[in-house]
């Protein structure tokens, strides 16, 4: 007689699934598993959603069948990727990265929270350990530093690509 009760014993060992998602709805369907697992007392010890993958979600689970079988009734989940994968290939994801990390001074960027929202300005000074950058705006008429969190603004121009383009000119 098979066994479906939803209890584990010690000597079983989670795996990590992958399911596909309709892009922008990861948390959505991340809570709707978690609800459905706690409704139904399945244990599912963690489900990662990251900013940086969008249109998947990541699941520890016990049993690849359950999950499938409860993925079937969830609108947004489009369907599960074969197989686990190892939990080495989602570290990266794990651990928490700067804000600030990926921007260089003299890059344009977009603010896109606070009173100068929509604003285009120029990034003149970082400050890694508050993660905070200086930027001057460049549509206003005296240029003023303006002190905000690196998660305010959003990159439209790196550094690199204009000096990438002025040696292709050369």
């Amino acid at each position: 007689m098979e066994n479906t009760s939803s209890e584990t014993t010690d000597t079983e060992k989670s795996s990590i699934f992958t399911i596909k998602t309709q892009v922008g709805k990861e948390q959505n369907t991340a809570d709707l598993i978690n609800s459905r697992a706690k409704k139904g007392k399945l244990n599912i010890p963690s489900i990662l959603v990251t900013p940086d993958l969008r249109g998947y979600i990541f699941v520890e689970a016990f049993d690849e069948e359950l999950i499938k079988n409860m993925i079937k009734t969830i609108s947004y989940a489009r369907n599960m990727l074969e197989g686990s994968i190892p939990i080495e290939q989602i570290e990266h994801f794990l651990a928490p990265t700067s804000a600030v990390a990926k921007i260089t001074e003299g890059d344009l960027v977009e603010m896109i929270a606070g009173p100068f929202r929509g604003e285009k300005a120029k990034i003149t000074h970082i400050d890694y350990s508050k993660e905070e950058i200086t930027v001057e705006l460049l549509e206003s008429m005296v240029p003023i530093p303006i002190t905000v969190r690196g998660e305010q603004v959003r990159i439209i121009k790196r550094k690199e690509e204009d000096k990438k383009k002025e040696d292709k000119k050369e």
